[in-house]
């Protein structure tokens, strides 16, 4: 059974993060929003310096919680990360099972993460994320895998989610079948770290599959989908299979497949367009499904389009065969 405490993170709080939160806090003419400073500060710097190992970049300027003026003002403790959007890094002391977070950071963020800081201020264990907030008190022990943030951000960077638009890039599905990708299609391996067990990637229906699938020429590559701009946390993902049927035709299956839940949402579609924009396939979830998946062929050359779509968001992809 899966247990969060199994992922906490520890990290030393340095000097320079200490000096730095001191100094912002010596600004305030009250002790209570000094202290507020002071550790919105610290959770701020240790998530920048988790991310950063990680390899994402973050801005700590373009952050409101480095604004002097909002320091006085509001009790925030965002991050911004670098053509992505804000997190919040909300602190609580060692011992705490639940974490304060304020009305007024419960929007604009991509995620909320949790921060313990030791009595002396000088170690923190980043105790986990949650994708959306809309309550002042949260459980510890209802918080995802760290991990988990590092997901949402690369489902963000890899397909924002559009409104009525279409993507320029063109994946090239002969060259897929040459082992050359295009930026953001990933390994299922890849796509799988840091889900927690329940997640439907790993129920058994989905295994089951992919291990009895002996054709050994399909390439397959999954990217991530996130339709949480516009609701609470919908990550998805898009997986493509393909196999070379002829010299000059190409079998492809796609297939939609939640990451943040058992089942998609309802009403979510999948189609296929042809190459001036008409759908000539489409499937759409139904409450119950763990999936959906379409399945078409192609010649060399042909070009076709993929749209994900629920409610008023839309994304599409565009592929030649």
């Amino acid at each position: 059974m899966f247990n969060i405490k199994d992922s906490f993170l520890s990290l030393p709080i340095v000097n320079e993060h200490r000096d730095i939160a001191r100094s912002f806090a010596a600004k305030q003419s009250f002790l209570d929003i000094a202290e507020r400073v002071e550790r919105n500060t610290l959770a701020v710097l240790v998530m920048r310096d988790y991310l950063e190992m990680m390899g994402i970049s973050t801005s700590l300027e373009s952050s409101d919680s480095w604004n002097p003026v909002v320091q006085i003002c509001a009790n925030v403790a965002d991050l911004d990360i670098e053509g992505v959007g804000k997190v919040e890094c909300r602190s609580l002391n060692e011992g705490e099972s639940t974490c304060y977070v304020p009305p007024e950071v419960w929007g604009d963020r991509i995620g909320y993460t949790f921060v313990q800081l030791d009595a002396n201020l000088r170690a923190a264990t980043i105790l986990g994320f949650m994708p959306q907030v809309e309550m002042e008190s949260v459980a510890i022990d209802l918080l995802e895998p760290i991990e988990r943030l590092c997901v949402a951000i690369a489902g963000l960077r890899a397909s924002t989610p559009q409104v009525s638009g279409n993507s320029n890039a063109i994946a090239n599905l002969s060259n897929w079948l040459q082992n050359l990708f295009e930026s953001g299609w990933l390994e299922l391996e890849t796509l799988l770290d840091g889900n927690q067990p329940q997640y439907a990637w790993r129920n058994r229906e989905f295994l089951s599959s992919i291990a009895n699938e002996s054709n050994l020429t399909e390439v397959r590559r999954g990217k991530l989908i996130d339709l949480g701009l516009l609701m609470s946390g919908c990550l998805v993902a898009l997986v493509i299979t393909i196999s070379q049927i002829s010299q000059s035709e190409t079998s492809i299956r796609l297939a939609i497949y939640p990451m943040t839940d058992t089942f998609l949402p309802e009403f979510l579609k999948l189609a296929v367009l042809d190459d001036v924009g008409n759908i000539f396939l489409q499937v759409q979830a139904r409450s119950i499904d763990n999936y959906i998946q379409l399945q078409l062929s192609g010649n060399t050359g042909e070009n076709f389009s993929v749209q994900v779509s629920l409610t008023e968001v839309l994304l599409t992809e565009n592929f030649v065969v």
